[in-house]
């Protein structure tokens, strides 16, 4: 069945639990969005070929194949938010799906309004900046984001950043040198106050984010212990 073109987001929930898909179709409903399914890899991978799907939600543990590699397989054609929603919650865990290519990271038990607000921040892609002269580039020192095309480089070489870690990066280039707090980052990114107290979701992106800019041994963004977190240095 073909999604219907529209205004609505088309939301994918990839999990081969019954409960689980009839729980989140009623909710995902209900708050305006479309949904489609699929409980393995190759109707998941069909629907995103042959579909306009704005966001993923996937589950970890799957059969066949790990939702991680099958984060690392949408990667390669697509761009668009993938959440993982998973009963797997070791800081590990989330790390290893970060790190496959996801945006965020669900563990479960869940509860519905965390997950819907997650969505709608997730979808959330667009940032906001005022104009002026070249207004959709950004930078500071040797590091800089195009707005536009959503690209980054430090000394003119690209640097492949996740979404959250781009939207991360453009806050930083805006202020750098001022220290922002981890609530302060949530609520710009994700729109809400300390993130759920997921505290460990923002700490893998700055992580990531960290060694991407980083060239030798000059770090870029600096914790600064007991409030958060800078960009500093450079070239």
């Amino acid at each position: 069945m073909d999604l219907i073109p529209g205004e609505k987001e088309n939301i994918l929930v990839v999990d081969d639990d019954k409960d689980i898909l009839g729980f989140l179709k009623v909710y995902i409903e209900s708050a305006g969005y479309r949904f489609y399914s699929a409980d393995n890899t190759k109707d998941a991978l069909h629907i995103v070929e042959s579909h306009s799907v704005d966001l993923i939600i996937l589950d970890v543990l799957l059969p066949q194949t790990s939702g991680f590699d099958i984060c690392l397989e949408l990667r390669k054609r697509t761009r668009i938010p993938i959440i993982f929603l998973s009963c797997k919650n070791e800081e590990m865990d989330i790390i290893m799906g970060l790190s496959s290519g996801a945006d965020d990271y669900i563990t479960k038990p869940f509860l519905p309004g965390e997950l819907m607000a997650r969505i709608r921040s997730n979808l959330r892609r667009t940032i906001d900046y005022d104009g002026g002269g070249s207004g959709h580039i950004v930078s500071y020192r040797d590091i800089e984001a195009n707005l536009f095309t959503r690209e980054a480089s430090v000394g003119k070489i690209p640097v492949r950043l996740l979404p959250k870690e781009f939207d991360i990066l453009v806050l930083f280039l805006r202020h750098p040198n001022r220290v922002f707090s981890k609530d302060e980052i949530c609520l710009y990114i994700w729109k809400e106050s300390v993130y759920f107290g997921d505290i460990n979701t923002l700490s893998v992106h700055i992580s990531n984010l960290r060694k991407k800019l980083s060239v030798g041994n000059d770090t870029r963004i600096m914790t600064v212990k007991g409030i958060g977190y800078k960009l500093t240095g450079g070239a």
